[in-house]
């Protein structure tokens, strides 16, 4: 099952601003390294604000960040809470789920739009996944 990442408002202006500017700097400035670069940046967001998902397939939560890629074992998960945390992460939202997995008590961030529903999912396949406050 897929589940997209919740965009904010400001996430989604800063993917659609700075490349804006970008475009406008290469059309007023035409230099090709200019252009070089903001066709890279343009591209990096575009798989960032579009890639960012998570997916649970069997027994395994696959964590898409752009072009990361992490898994996650879901009977490794020990706990989820919610969190505001801004640190960087595979989320397009600061209304996140900490998930905490082992090995060595790891932690990851992400942000589905139906966090229920997600909640829900992994603990179909582990009913031993803590939810704390």
């Amino acid at each position: 099952m897929v589940f997209k990442s919740k965009v904010d408002v400001w996430m989604a202006a800063i993917f659609i601003c700075v490349p804006a500017l970008m475009v406008y700097g290469a059309i007023t400035e035409p230099d090709i390294v200019i252009i070089v670069v903001t066709i890279a940046l343009i591209a990096l967001l575009a798989t960032l604000f579009f890639g960012t998902k998570y997916v649970i397939i069997g027994n395994e939560l696959i964590v898409h960040g752009g072009i990361t890629k992490t898994k996650i074992t879901i009977a490794q998960i020990r706990s989820l809470r919610p969190s505001k945390n801004p640190l960087s992460a595979p989320a397009m939202s600061i209304d996140r789920i900490e998930i905490t997995f082992d090995p060595d008590m790891q932690v990851t961030l992400v942000s589905p739009k139906d966090k229920e529903l997600f909640v829900k999912k992994l603990l179909e396949v582990n009913s031993t996944i803590k939810l704390l406050p």
